[in-house]
């Protein structure tokens, strides 16, 4: 009886190592995520490849054509902008700008148009994740503008000689430059539409040719008066996505 269970025991020592050999031996299942090397270099360039060039962007100024009812001074532009990773945003404006006044001792009228070239900063919103395409934004421009006025009818009287005259002179053009700093905001509110406003600061202006007199008001810059002319934009834009 000794004899066997020693025989037993003997038998099960001598087939471990069988079995732990059978062990080694037998594959293990391994997810099919495992299986795949993992392309680092693949990984990297998908994480890096966000699109440049993300919508243009289309708007119209209507504050200024509002505000005619009140100054007499029509204005009216139009803009452009493309947006580049939706943080830098260069832009394009141009306009026209008429007045007329009409005083019982002289007519002066004045027109022209303008164009700003320049480029947006936008601090809100940039993230590839973003549900709405808002933007915080602060820009700088060139503007250049040309404007023709005229003074017809103006009376002068002369207290000396107890006279008055009526002088009138030519059309004459003006070519003026300025920088221009805005701040603004614009809003996402239907789809691709969207509602913005804007401050200008329009300063460092200057003329490209000397003068005998130049005009009271110039078009895209405001009054020649002043040498820092303040502005606000209300615009309603249209934007042109990127084909996803």
């Amino acid at each position: 009886m000794f004899n066997l269970k020693f025989l037993c025991s003997l038998a099960c020592l001598l087939c471990l190592p069988l079995l732990a050999v059978r062990a080694q031996d037998t594959p293990v299942a391994v997810p099919d995520s495992a299986q795949q090397p993992v392309d680092i270099a693949k990984m990297a360039a998908a994480k890096s490849k966000k699109s440049v060039y993300e919508a243009t962007y289309l708007s119209a100024d209507i504050f200024d054509p509002i505000a005619t009812a009140f100054t007499g001074k029509f204005e009216f532009s139009v803009a452009a902008d493309v947006s580049l990773w939706h943080r830098l945003f260069p832009a394009i404006e141009i306009g026209v700008m008429g007045y007329n006044q009409q005083q019982e001792d002289y007519h002066y009228t004045t027109a022209g148009g303008f164009v700003k070239v320049g480029a947006n900063y936008n601090f809100l919103n940039y993230k590839p994740n973003r549900k709405k395409d808002h933007a915080v934004f602060a820009g700088v421009r060139y503007g250049y503008s040309f404007t023709s006025y005229q003074l017809q009818d103006a009376h002068i009287a002369n207290n000396y000689w107890n006279e008055t005259g009526v002088y009138s002179n030519d059309k004459r053009t003006a070519h003026f430059g300025w920088v221009e700093f805005q701040i603004g905001v614009r809003v996402q509110v239907y789809k691709q539409f969207f509602m913005g406003a804007a401050l200008e600061i329009r300063t460092f202006g200057h003329y490209y040719q000397k003068e005998p007199y130049y005009p009271s008001i110039i078009a895209g810059f405001g009054s020649d008066a002043n040498t820092t002319n303040f502005g606000l934009l209300y615009h309603l834009t249209y934007q042109f996505p990127a084909k996803k």
